[in-house]
């Protein structure tokens, strides 16, 4: 029983981040394999993920444990990880945080070191806990966390949509990525856990999760040049682009798809509205000039082009689902007869900050 008391007291410290861990028995054995005793009761000191970071004075002091004893665990903690180290920029003090299960311990604990027998087990148990309930917590509220970033080079200007519908810079990924510090790449969490077709090394991160992995050795630095060279790749690979519900500072860039994504397969899978925020466009597309090959009805991850074939006196043509796309832009860069543009139709401006963003995810919860 007290070892439960243990997990159960990190748990609920996790969860004081908007995208919680429920209270099943997957999300309990998780933390027992990731986490021993020991560290369990390290790591609930801590007070919230990523708000309240620490010295390593101040976790001595506030631990009481000698400094040899602290080294030993933060050390070990950061190599797995498993704890946020990271170097203010304000002061130079080297801090840490606590880390929330995602956007955190999922994504730098499976991007972390070779495959094993117990991230293998991880896997598995993170896979249950998606389909058990955890799935849902990751779009429980009525702000999404993540959203779609459209593919750049498809967007156009419609004439017919209201002149204040300008193209924002969050909405462009050379404008966006500009705002961030350092870039960097690391193998994609998702498809680490859970293996397709489609390339690994393909997510981006920020500032200071962009030093935290490089300097473990698990990312590489990138130029802006390098990283949109990455995201046209992923592009081609017919991966859609996500990011952080927020205007400025981006944390990550994640090159989605349905076959793996925690974030896609809450829309595409669990049928969660909620899951994440679509883009404020749509693809239109020129009937003249489709010669109806079908490459946007293949590449759609979301099935929201369906291909119509001709009997009696209706033509053949492609349809479009609106209601299941996203505005991510791919069927339109993969019309080789360019009969496709993104429009914008709509203006939904995210929150400035990712503070912000996280605040507002917290404050419109739904469950």
């Amino acid at each position: 029983m007290e070892e439960i008391d243990i997990y159960e007291k990190l748990r609920r410290k996790v969860s004081l981040w908007p995208i919680k861990v429920p209270r099943i028995k997957e999300a309990l054995e998780l933390f027992k394999i990731l986490f021993t005793e020991e560290e369990a009761k390290f790591l609930a000191h801590f007070t919230a993920p990523y708000q309240d970071s620490e010295t390593f004075d101040q976790i001595v002091e506030k631990t009481g444990k000698s400094r040899k004893e602290v080294k030993l665990l933060v050390d070990s903690l950061v190599s797995k990880g498993l704890l946020f180290k990271y170097t203010r920029k304000k002061d130079g003090q080297v801090h840490y945080s606590l880390l929330p299960m995602a956007p955190g311990i999922f994504e730098f604990y499976f991007a972390s070191g070779p495959d094993s027998d117990k991230k293998r087990k991880v896997a598995k148990l993170m896979e249950k806990a998606y389909l058990n309930g955890y799935g849902m917590e990751v779009g429980a509220s009525e702000y999404p966390w993540a959203r779609v970033i459209p593919i750049e080079k498809t967007i156009t200007i419609n004439k017919d949509i209201p002149a204040d519908f300008v193209i924002l810079p969050f909405e462009q990924m050379s404008q966006f990525i500009k705002t961030a510090r350092k870039i960097a790449v690391i193998n994609c969490a998702c498809r680490t856990k859970k293996a397709c077709d489609h390339p690994l090394e393909t997510c981006l991160i920020f500032d200071y999760s962009a030093e935290f992995m490089v300097e473990r050795g698990y990312g590489r630095y990138l130029s802006i040049e390098e990283a949109l060279e990455l995201l046209e790749k992923s592009e081609k690979a017919g991966l859609i682009h996500s990011t952080l519900n927020a205007q400025t500072r981006p944390t990550f860039i994640c090159n989605c798809c349905t076959c793996a994504c925690l974030i896609l397969r809450g829309l595409s899978e669990l049928h969660n509205p909620r899951a994440i925020a679509r883009a404020n466009f749509i693809p239109e597309r020129n009937e003249e000039l489709c010669n109806k090959c079908r490459n946007c009805v293949r590449i759609c991850p979301m099935k929201a082009n369906v291909y119509h074939a001709p009997h009696d006196n209706e033509p053949e043509r492609i349809l479009f689902l609106e209601e299941r796309c996203l505005g991510c832009g791919l069927c339109a860069y993969h019309c080789p007869k360019t009969a496709i543009n993104l429009v914008k139709v709509k203006d939904q401006v995210p929150e400035m900050t990712p503070r912000e963003a996280m605040m507002r995810v917290e404050s419109e919860r739904v469950h």
